[in-house]
């Protein structure tokens, strides 16, 4: 049987309150041009890409099932370094959210900044960064891999990130048994919680020998109170993995508040 894969990406869909001033955002902080086609459709392109956008309750049929303003994640790659892209949507009155930092991309390490679209989409603009050779490169990928998985609120991605017989404590409980019991009570009391979950990969340490290895690392997030009012919730992490089938699992995981 022939197997079948895409090749990369066409377009994708922003669903948005306001098309203007989604447009004038894309334009002004990202450089892209606006292009009208079809029936009133509007669209930002860059390269040979775009990002088609659609008003919150229009009239298009064919959308996502739950189509809804500000629940985007995009990073795009840029030659500029990220150093002036601060500078430049500061200027525009953007708040930059993660100065630059380390991360791991589709084509290899980045160096990101973070900020908002005007429905508080999340937009990572990125260099390819050259790294010598990092012993603990998989490590740190796996941490990238978590930290997309508590952004998104994802369980099932974050239960194949680790070893069915788990063993993991922290700051919301003191031993964890097993998969189930850390997805139970550490995950599902925590992830919907927080904001803007990011581990600082690029500071971590760790060591591999073998098939085994370990990683540590601070975290950064936004915690959220019953009332909706927000405050600071820096953190810590360890993390022991064992790789199985060429896959990195953790069998112990360590996710603690920093001391005040």
């Amino acid at each position: 049987m022939t197997h079948l894969a895409v090749d990369h990406l066409d377009h994708l869909v922003l669903t948005v309150r306001d098309i203007d001033a989604t447009c004038r955002f894309y334009t002004d902080a990202l450089g892209m041009r606006v292009v009208r086609f079809g029936q009133g459709r509007v669209a930002v392109h860059f390269g040979s890409q775009k990002i088609n956008i659609h008003p919150v309750g229009g009239a298009a049929t064919l959308v996502a099932a739950v189509p809804t303003p500000g629940s985007g994640d995009l990073c795009f790659l840029s030659d500029v370094p990220v150093a002036r892209w601060v500078e430049h949507v500061t200027a525009l009155g953007v708040e930059v959210i993660a100065m630059p930092s380390r991360r791991v991309g589709a084509q290899g390490p980045i160096e990101s900044i973070y900020f908002r679209d005007p429905d508080g989409n999340l937009i990572e603009v990125s260099n390819l960064a050259e790294v010598p050779d990092d012993p603990i490169a998989p490590l740190r990928a796996w941490l990238s891999d978590l930290e997309a998985c508590v952004r998104a609120v994802d369980y099932g991605r974050g239960r194949a990130l680790c070893a069915p017989e788990l063993v993991a404590f922290g700051t919301v409980a003191e031993l964890l048994r097993g998969i189930d019991d850390a997805m139970a009570r550490q995950w599902q009391r925590v992830w919907p919680t927080i904001r803007d979950f990011t581990i600082r990969t690029d500071e971590a340490v760790g060591a591999v020998h073998g098939d085994h290895g370990w990683i540590a690392a601070s975290w950064d997030s936004t915690g959220v109170r019953a009332d909706g009012s927000t405050f600071a919730r820096p953190g810590r992490a360890t993390v022991t993995l064992v790789r199985r089938d060429g896959r990195w699992l953790a069998t112990h995981t360590h996710f603690s508040l920093s001391p005040v």
